[in-house]
């Protein structure tokens, strides 16, 4: 169950939300191609975005020839599957999704779960999905200061902390996918490590 900390955290994103333009969904798109290997492979028919933010990232058209997304298509149409978006902190998308899912996606969350709350946010993504999870994170600091005891986050954890902590627990056939970023020395060169967990 959610801890007092999860629920604090979750009004202050929803009033983050309602005060920001920020949450563009930028960060979705590099993930993208992969995530579209992940739905052809496994026949996925279904994803849920869970903790999609306002949901621009699915508004986005590419608008150049090679990229990793044909020009003139959105990452939607470029999956070619329907994507369920749901983030409990944005109320156009609040709305607690029904059912499971073949893929569910969660790019740029689990860091504003409270540690405490990490294992039945883990379990509870892991019983929405039927055959695959993809996890992204940062790692490393945080610009956009949200919450207002950011000490709780799993903010500055190492890759290996995160691949302990969502790896899925009796749950074999499930393939769990972690993506982590980072920026070393300051440089703006963003490092992306991508494996199954």
């Amino acid at each position: 169950m959610p801890t007092e900390y999860y629920h604090r955290a979750l009004e202050e994103a929803e009033k983050h939300h309602a005060s920001s333009k920020t949450y563009s969904g930028k960060f979705l798109r590099p993930h993208a191609p992969f995530i579209k290997e992940i739905i052809d492979r496994l026949g996925c028919r279904s994803v849920l975005d869970y903790g999609c933010g306002k949901g621009r990232q699915y508004e986005w058209r590419s608008s150049e020839d090679n990229q990793a997304i044909p020009k003139g298509q959105t990452i939607e149409e470029f999956w070619g599957v329907p994507v369920r978006k749901f983030d409990p902190a944005y109320p156009p998308f609040a709305a607690v999704p029904v059912g499971r899912f073949d893929l569910v996606i969660c790019t740029h969350v689990v860091g504003s779960v409270p540690r405490r709350d990490l294992r039945w946010f883990r379990e509870g993504l892991e019983r929405y999905a039927t055959k695959a999870i993809y996890y992204a994170e940062k790692l490393g600091p945080v610009g956009k200061q949200v919450f207002s005891q950011p000490e709780l986050m799993p903010r500055d954890w190492t890759r290996e902390e995160w691949v302990t902590a969502l790896r899925p627990v009796g749950r074999p056939g499930l393939e769990v996918w972690l993506a982590t970023r980072e920026d070393r020395g300051g440089s703006g060169n963003i490092i992306v490590e991508r494996s199954r967990i």
